[in-house]
């Protein structure tokens, strides 16, 4: 087997996960490991973010010099432990009136995203009840993408 094929299992909050292909660049300097470690430190700051609200996952598989694609509906391999929200989703490409997403609770829900190669994770403005309801938005975003001849500092400063 060769070395980005390995797989290790590694328990986090008391759920077993397999981690595959750590060694995977996903960004040019940055491997798959690198952005599983980096996810779990800021996961404090993160997971707050997240917490019941419907995730858009998209996913680079072949890292960001790779094609990538969006993932809105739970695959079939995810863990029976991952909460996951029924949304209605008219309109959809799928011809699906309502999609299984996955709602991003915990460190070991975040921890299988990265291990997904899930490098965004797009939540709306509003939250999913325990139960499934619906509640209306409660906060407002601001997409402050710059492009040339912007830098980030420009968007920090109109932030």
């Amino acid at each position: 087997m060769s070395p980005s094929r390995k797989k290790t299992t590694v328990e986090v909050e008391g759920r077993d996960l397999t981690l595959s292909n750590l060694d995977k660049n996903l960004y040019p300097e940055f491997t798959k490991g690198e952005v599983i470690d980096y996810y779990v430190r800021i996961a404090p700051v993160l997971i707050p973010h997240l917490k019941d609200r419907p995730a858009t996952r998209i996913r680079w598989p072949d890292g960001v010099d790779g094609g990538k694609f969006f993932e809105k509906n739970a695959p079939s391999h995810t863990p029976e432990w991952i909460r996951k929200a029924n949304v209605p989703t008219p309109g959809s490409a799928s011809g699906r009136d309502s999609l299984d997403f996955i709602v991003v609770d915990d460190l070991p829900t975040l921890v299988w995203c990265a291990n997904m190669a899930a490098l965004e994770l797009h939540v709306p403005q509003w939250k999913v009840g325990t139960r499934g309801k619906l509640h209306k938005p409660d906060l407002m975003v601001f997409d402050l993408d710059p492009g040339a001849p912007a830098r980030i500092v420009e968007a920090c400063r109109v932030a």
